[in-house]
């Protein structure tokens, strides 16, 4: 990580760290590690890796699925733009919607956008409907989540 660092300028330590800290650690060092780089090399920032992380969190913990399974689906549905990935973790991907949405947003022109603004659309999409869909259980919400948890450490 130290050397891929240097030769590109992007620090991999500090983003797998991060995102080991936003999945509250129930993300193991290796995939951590593995999901990092796969994300950075299809052009995320260490801010929209450790936000999929964060909402991975959520969903799973949600949901009741295993976290490294639901971060693998949402990585791969955010980069490949497969919204069958997605399905399984209750966020309802339509491409066509999510890049005229962010083309109205930032004023272009939905069929000219480039990849990596689509990538981008399709992004902002999935992590707006995570926002939606879980924030009640983030820590500190006052979601069921924050009661649930509450009753459970008060025994």
């Amino acid at each position: 990580m130290e050397i891929f660092g240097e030769a590109t300028g992007i620090a991999m330590k500090g983003i797998v760290a991060d995102l080991r800290a936003a999945t509250g650690g129930m993300l193991d060092f290796r995939n951590a590690a593995q999901q990092a780089q796969i994300a950075t090399a299809a052009g995320f920032s260490g801010e929209q890796i450790i936000q999929l992380g964060k909402g991975a969190k959520l969903a799973s913990v949600a949901l009741g699925r295993d976290l490294t399974d639901s971060f693998n689906r949402l990585l791969r549905g955010v980069t490949k733009a497969e919204p069958e990935l997605l399905d399984e973790l209750g966020i309802i991907l339509r491409i066509d919607d999510a890049t005229r949405n962010y083309a109205q947003a930032n004023d272009l022109v939905a069929s000219k956008l480039t990849i990596s603004q689509r990538r981008t659309a399709v992004f902002e999409e999935v992590t707006r409907q995570l926002a939606n869909n879980f924030s009640a259980f983030e820590d500190g919400a006052d979601g069921a989540l924050n009661s649930f948890s509450r009753l459970f450490f008060n025994f």
